[in-house]
């Protein structure tokens, strides 16, 4: 056995400072845990540290666990909450498993584990945590095929009696034959006592050792006492184990094991890239010019012409811009430099000399220290991410940025018990139709009458068409066939003639190419440490060239979609100047119309489980046939969905090839077209009012409250066609996501009496009655009260800045500018248009909420004015933002064509309709609805006509949007 215990009163471990003073004698604590595993690097190497606040002592943190000998850090009181995200207090090499206290200050646990140990979770502790229990994370790791259980503990006081949780805990998990605890658990063994004896009566009653250690927890003036405990299955295994000062953090001991199961070697990993910036384009066009492109041409399949293009263009580049092996690293922070950690050293040196000699100086000369130490931390990081943020390249910031916890993050962490194969097969969805419903489908749709209208054929493309087409796709992403857009772009003047003929020749001949079929599929976690399959989300990546081909096919297809009103006017999925924010407000405002005429609104919301990938290839062909699509491309369209595979691609790893048998394509650019396409006769089965939004279905009915039973039943009517239309085209709906809410003014809802209202039935399941429901990112209640919404836009806008909060000090005004209109702003301004009813309260809620986001570009105090900074950013107060949102998206519906009709509709010039409205129109007035009550004034079509009336004639008379937003802001501005 090793102990290290250099806060003991022996003597070998005593010097003297400068003051005479003797005091420990103090190897930084990373030098001291490298010697201690430096003879044991295969074994399993496992810390413990209680941190009081992995956010304040972050910096010693890096400075301190850089060893590659060390594979697990086990933390007790984290002080980490949900809001802050992992990547904020990532340590190189490492992941971050957490357990956070979501209920007042203090408290949580968290696992830092090597990257490359695959690990699931096992067990963790309920937040907020019940009495008279502690704080737990458990984790299975895999090392050399042995599954080891890895926990990290905290009992919050010595008052709290965990005991009998903390055994049922132990009882749950003792089936594994290795288990490491270690933890603080706030119960002293150096005592003889009952909360002792409890705990020891437990661990040897689950068959585990408690090893030795002295006192951990040195407060000054104070008896030292033994809180931090390392528990574990065999004392055999522990080769090593011992204790160490960790007065930088707390004035607990950082305990160590070493555990003699060997862990799995790192893996260096290794990227694929060309190098464009190294490249001469003025060669590389050249030997372009020199290729012979003959063989494409005389090819006899599409599959051969696109195969010799890939080699030859393949080739052309590795001359030019070979593939370089890059190894990828896990730098520690550049800005921790040795001199940095020196002066860590030192502020931990003096917080042990307070420890040992508890006075008034010490302490002084503790807090000076740490002091000094903290603006040098802090200028070190201004300084290295002032000079990140300043490097030009827009992506390499966004990047950047990401790395230090601004936004989402990107990084894929695989759970222990994730198969990528099974995860492949998850999202390679089978059609949900049995073969007699599927054939009663097709024979329907071939019974349908031929439209009157034209077939529609594909024409050839033009060399304009092609390149408008790829600089329209601006995603770097390499798909399977390794060509991407910064391949085409430097030579496509030379090849696009070349790119022509095997585009035309696909249509021509009805093929769409094999290899452009592969799909490489990106798995994201939707929550932290995911344990099922549905917790991941599928991003497809697929060849550039093949989204070109679709970009080029859907112009077409939509034009003539467009051209014929084939496409529900109610879909606002997936359709230029269609989106949640129109539907959003026609919803509303039919709402609003209703409560007008006092009657309620019933509203039910309908959920698609995974529709875009439970199409039926089948079936939709026969619905494009039905549509008078010639059968030429419906037979381009058959090659096009059928013979597609996928593979899940994580970094280098790989699954095996999955056949996709159903659903269009992830990632495909035709993919929501031809949904919209599948899902439009659903229309025909709803006698109510509804909307649709891609896959996202509302349905309602306005009825005064006498007949609230009528209109119950005709919900339940159309909810009933539209789970049978479901059924017959093979797409499920979720019962138990539907949500239904009744809406009107306080007056009318308490005179519908609801308690005795029939039931609302979807598919045999009673859905209840909900006070609030989410309906395309925005919360609507029974009353249009907005106080849901408030609050919601106000949680998410301060979750949103505690990731930018840590870099307030350290950003340059600029890039604190672009964060707050890039991450901030957005959340204030999405969809505020749809409620423009609020109470001036509210108002001044959402104005706090902006100055909030002045102050953090600023700098600013609480209680500071922020008028003048508003100012200086040129922004409008909220009433006066909300109101050129309102102007913004009223110019467009007047003026722009792919806006949609169901607001068009709303909107009449005087003497003129708006379909006739001249730019020389001498007024350019809008007539006013006519409105009677509160609840209609303040809809978005009043307020949008009294705003538009009160604009000078010069700014309605604006003959582009950006001109006359511009006038907007700049007349509002000038108030």
């Amino acid at each position: 056995m090793s102990y290290l215990d250099i806060s003991s009163d022996t003597e070998t471990y005593l010097t003297t400072d400068s003051d005479g003073d003797s005091v420990p004698s103090l190897q930084p604590l990373s030098e001291i845990l490298a010697s201690q595993f430096s003879d044991v690097p295969k074994n399993f190497n496992v810390v413990h540290i209680n941190a009081q606040s992995i956010p304040a002592h972050f910096s010693d943190m890096l400075a301190t666990f850089d060893s590659k000998d060390i594979h697990a850090i086990l933390v007790s009181e984290s002080w980490l909450k949900p809001c802050l995200p992992s990547t904020n207090y990532s340590l190189p090499g490492f992941h971050l498993i957490r357990n956070d206290r979501t209920v007042g200050g203090g408290g949580g646990v968290a696992i830092y584990l090597r990257a490359y140990i695959p690990f699931s979770v096992v067990d963790m502790s309920s937040q907020p945590s019940p009495p008279n229990a502690g704080e737990h994370l458990f984790i299975e790791v895999e090392l050399s095929h042995t599954k080891i259980l890895l926990g990290v503990y905290y009992c919050p006081s010595s008052r709290i009696d965990f005991f009998t949780s903390f055994e049922n805990i132990l009882e749950n998990v003792s089936s594994y034959s290795h288990t490491i605890i270690m933890g603080d658990f706030n119960t002293c063994l150096l005592k003889q006592d009952s909360r002792s004896s409890s705990l020891r009566s437990i661990v040897n009653s689950t068959n585990l050792s408690i090893l030795p250690l002295n006192s951990t927890h040195h407060f000054p003036n104070a008896t030292p006492s033994l809180l931090d405990l390392i528990f574990v299955s065999s004392s055999d295994f522990a080769v090593k184990h011992g204790q160490c000062p960790a007065d930088a953090f707390s004035y607990h001991d950082l305990i160590f094991l070493s555990y003699n199961v060997r862990p799995p070697k790192l893996k260096s990993k290794f990227l694929l890239q060309r190098s464009f910036r190294s490249m001469n384009v003025e060669n590389l066009c050249k030997d372009a010019s020199n290729i012979d492109w003959s063989a494409v041409l005389s090819a006899d399949s599409i599959d051969d012409k696109v195969a010799i293009f890939t080699t030859k263009l393949t080739c052309l580049y590795d001359k030019h811009a070979p593939v370089r092996v890059i190894k990828m690293r896990h730098l520690p922070s550049p800005w921790l430099t040795d001199e940095i950690k020196t002066i860590l050293n030192k502020k931990a040196a003096a917080k042990t000399k307070y420890k040992c000699k508890p006075t008034s100086i010490n302490w002084g000369k503790y807090v000076s220290i740490r002091n000094h130490c903290n603006r040098v931390c802090r200028d070190a990081q201004r300084h290295y991410i002032h000079k990140s943020v300043q490097i030009g390249d827009s992506a390499k910031v966004w990047s950047f940025l990401r790395s230090m916890g601004v936004g989402k993050s990107r990084n894929i962490v695989l759970s222990k018990d994730l198969n990528i194969d099974l995860l492949n097969h998850h999202f390679s969805s089978s059609s949900n139709l049995n073969g007699a419903t599927k054939l009663n489908t097709l024979n329907f749709l071939s019974s349908l009458p031929t439209p009157d209208h034209s077939s529609f054929v594909l024409n050839q493309f033009s060399a304009c068409d092609v390149k408008k087409s790829i600089l329209s796709i601006t995603s770097n992403a390499i798909g399977s066939d390794c060509i991407s857009r910064n391949m085409i772009l430097p030579v496509l003047d030379i090849i696009i003639p070349i790119l022509c003929h095997i585009l035309n020749s696909s249509i021509s001949c009805g093929v769409f190419p094999s290899t452009w079929k592969d799909a490489h599929i990106i798995p994201l976690p939707k929550k932290p440490n995911p344990t099922s399959f549905s917790e991941y989300r599928p991003i497809s990546i697929l060849p550039f060239l093949s989204k070109v081909l679709e970009r080029l096919v859907y112009n077409q297809l939509s034009a003539f979609l467009r051209n014929n009103s084939l496409l529900n006017p109610l879909q606002s999925g997936f359709r230029p100047g269609h989106s949640t924010v129109t539907a959003l407000v026609n919803i509303t405002e039919d709402i609003r119309s209703a409560m007008e005429y006092g009657k309620l609104t019933i509203l039910s919301l309908l959920d698609f489980s995974n529709a875009f990938n439970s199409i039926d290839f089948e079936i939709l062909l026969g619905i494009l046939g039905s549509l008078n699509i010639s059968p030429t491309v419906i037979g381009w369209f058959q090659s096009y969905l059928s013979g597609r595979r996928q593979c899940i691609r994580i970094d280098d790893t790989f699954s095996s090839w999955c056949d996709t048998i159903a659903g269009v394509p992830q990632g495909g650019v035709l993919s929501p077209l031809l949904f919209s396409i599948f899902i439009n006769s659903i229309a025909t089965k709803i006698t109510s009012s509804y909307h649709l939004y891609a896959d996202d279905l509302q349905i309602y009915t306005h009825v005064s409250p006498s007949e609230l039973h009528v209109a119950i039943t005709t919900i339940n009517s159309d909810l009933e066609q539209i789970s049978d239309w479901a059924k017959t085209y093979g797409l499920k709906i979720n019962p138990l996501k539907t949500q239904v809410i009744v809406i009107g003014s306080s007056n009318m809802i308490g005179k519908s009496n609801l308690s005795q209202a029939p039931q609302v039935v979807f598919d045999g399941n009673f859905i209840p009655l909900s006070e609030k429901v989410k309906d395309l990112g925005i919360y609507i209640d029974s009353n249009l009260s907005w106080g849901p919404q408030i609050q919601e836009v106000s949680r998410k806008l301060f979750a949103a800045a505690r990731s930018l909060n840590r870099l307030r000090n350290f950003l340059p005004t600029a890039t604190k500018i672009a964060l707050a209109q890039s991450l901030l702003l957005p959340i204030l301004d999405y969809a505020d248009v749809s409620y423009l009813d609020l109470t001036e309260k509210q108002l001044d809620k959402l104005e706090r909420l902006q100055n909030f986001c002045i102050r953090f570009i600023f700098g600013l105090r609480k209680y500071d004015h922020v008028s003048c900074f508003r100012n200086k950013l040129k922004w409008l107060p909220i009433r006066l933002r909300r109101n050129a949102h309102i102007l913004s998206l009223l110019y467009n519906v007047l003026f722009n064509p792919s806006y949609p009709s169901y607001l068009k509709d709303r909107f009449e010039f005087l003497h003129y309709s708006h379909s006739k409205v001249l730019r020389s129109s001498e007024n350019f007035t809008l007539k006013m609805p006519a409105h009677n009550t509160k609840f209609l004034d303040r809809s978005f079509t009043i307020q949008a006509v009294r705003l538009w009336n009160a604009l000078p004639l010069s700014v309605r008379r604006a003959q582009s949007l950006s001109v006359f937003q511009k006038l907007v802001h700049n007349h509002y501005l000038n108030l």
